[in-house]
């Protein structure tokens, strides 16, 4: 959105964000070392906001931090209740809060200037300055050209540089095309609990997650078909896995393009196999909707129950179509 319409893009931090939220219910506490007292050694403290690590503190902070953006006339987003939205004529104001991390996209300088110092006025902040680095991507953006790219360069290596596979040999697919991973595809004498003990394949799979939910969605499909075998990997899930390091060995800077377009759609794509997964025999689907030329949602699961004709496959995927009518009525984009 913030490229369509040539939004200002702006982050912030709450420092000690969860000590901002007081309390609903009684908690006391040792007293901390350094401030007993002789006197009352038997006494406790009875806290009067949250502290790090009570499990009460994320909620009250988010209790307390969106009172303050509705104070604040802000209204949420009905599709995703992190993403507060604010009106002003023609200008508008939105507000990405993810735990105390803050993105501010404005259309008016003035009115991002006021919300700024509101926030700052009632938490400790501290102002990160133009958008360009969030959650471990890396964020480009010209508003003169209408060109920004979203990706996560740096990650990617680390991951790599992680699981020794910095210096590996390039491919041009994630996963070999005609092969299919099972839970039984090695032998039944193959004694792979002790060759694969030691190898780290749920953090590998959580590495590569992690960049297929930001800015990979080429990825998708792989980790589809991987993340099933964490419990019990045998070694040539690991050399599958590998396969898919190798390919983003090759793909270090692919990541998410938008590009202006004023009469841009919310377009999606669906496709899905039939009988895929040759143990259950439940299909696969895969959903994908574009804005502004680039890629704003995509999925790739096994459906739930085995589908009994190819009609029935796509009907399950084309549910997937219910995700993006609520963000574009409030933004007043369409939908094709």
């Amino acid at each position: 959105m913030a490229d369509k319409y040539g939004l200002m893009l702006h982050q912030m931090d709450v420092k000690t964000a969860f000590l901002n939220g007081p309390l609903d219910e009684d908690i006391c506490m040792d007293q901390p070392t350094g401030y007993l007292d002789p006197k009352q050694l038997d006494y406790v403290c009875k806290l009067k906001r949250s502290l790090y690590g009570s499990k009460q503190s994320p909620r009250m902070w988010n209790q307390t931090i969106d009172g303050f953006m509705i104070k604040m006339v802000f209204k949420k987003c009905e599709s995703d209740r992190c993403i507060y939205i604010k009106r002003d004529d023609q200008d508008v104001i939105l507000v990405v809060l993810y735990v105390d991390d803050l993105i501010l996209d404005s259309s008016n300088n003035e009115l991002l200037k006021s919300t700024k110092m509101a926030l700052s006025t009632r938490f400790e902040m501290t102002y990160l300055g133009e958008l360009n680095y969030f959650l471990g991507m890396e964020i480009k953006s010209d508003r003169k050209t209408g060109m920004m790219t979203v990706q996560q360069t740096k990650f990617l290596k680390s991951v790599l540089t992680k699981f020794g596979m910095d210096n590996s040999k390039p491919v041009k697919t994630p996963q070999d095309p005609g092969l299919k991973l099972t839970k039984k595809i090695c032998e039944q004498e193959c004694k792979h609990e002790d060759t694969m003990c030691n190898v780290p394949y749920r953090s590998a799979v959580g590495g590569i997650m992690y960049l297929m939910v930001a800015t990979r969605p080429d990825l998708a499909a792989a980790v589809g078909s991987l993340s099933q075998f964490s419990s019990d990997p045998c070694p040539t899930h690991w050399q599958a896995l590998k396969s898919v390091l190798r390919y983003l060995q090759a793909t270090p800077n692919h990541g998410l393009e938008f590009t202006r377009d004023e009469g841009s759609r919310i377009c999606g794509y669906a496709e899905a196999d039939w009988a895929g997964d040759i143990e259950s025999r439940r299909s696969t689907s895969g959903c994908m909707f574009m804005m502004n030329k680039g890629c704003i949602s995509w999925k790739s699961q096994k459906q739930r129950t085995v589908a009994l004709s190819s009609t029935e496959v796509l009907s399950s995927t084309e549910a997937e179509w219910r995700f993006p009518k609520q963000p574009k009525k409030q933004y007043g984009s369409r939908c094709c």
